[in-house]
């Protein structure tokens, strides 16, 4: 109920100034579709992925933004990293900017509490992972809805607590102290990227 409330307030204040948002082919991007999402900007292209960055964790639960280094030797297999599903609570058969919605990965590890996104506190920064209070000990999490704002010839995300609708952040990068490159609220510079058609389908890992 409070999510549904979330979306409505949203869905009211932006009504006017949505427009499609588009994949790097010009296409609109389709609720439930498989689509890496990849950066403009440092620490250069590629897109995100599941790991474990430890902290007393036995399941990739933490947002990472994958490392693509393309004349390394040998050169990253798969700088797109893996693929996500954006799924709006309004059905409106588009997804458009200012739209609120949630982000799963297409393939979710099984040991996951819950395959959607969240905000979990952790080194004085809340970072983006998946799961639940069981995945994250002894840390805060938050629970809430995304948003797409369009940013240039890109895209930029906001977090909107479910309690505080209000209040929302963008999300950048976030270097933990194990060197991870993390998604995380952000004060700073927005996390820029693109949207890419996936392959079809999904599955458990």
């Amino acid at each position: 109920m409070k999510l549904a409330l979330l979306a409505l307030f949203f869905l009211l204040l932006n009504s006017s100034t949505a427009e499609v948002v588009l994949d790097i082919e010009d296409e609109p991007l389709l609720p439930g579709r498989d689509y890496y999402m990849v950066r403009f900007i440092w620490p250069g292209p590629g897109g995100v992925s599941l790991a474990n960055s430890g902290n007393n964790k036995t399941c990739p639960v933490d947002v990472i933004a994958v490392p693509c280094c393309t004349h390394c030797i040998p050169p990253t297999e798969n700088c797109n990293g893996e693929a996500l599903k954006f799924n709006p609570l309004a059905s409106i058969g588009i997804v458009t900017t200012n739209l609120p919605l949630t982000i799963r990965f297409a393939k979710t590890p099984s040991c996951a509490q819950s395959p959607e996104w969240i905000l979990v506190k952790e080194e004085g920064a809340w970072l983006v992972g998946i799961g639940g209070p069981e995945d994250h000990p002894d840390r805060e999490i938050l629970t809430g809805l995304f948003l797409i704002e369009k940013s240039g010839v890109g895209y930029t995300l906001k977090f909107c607590p479910k309690h505080l609708p209000e209040i929302c952040g963008y999300l950048g990068l976030h270097s933990d102290a194990n060197q991870n490159i993390r998604l995380a609220l952000t004060n700073d510079i927005p996390h820029i990227v693109y949207f890419q058609k996936a392959g079809e389908g999904s599955s458990a890992i």
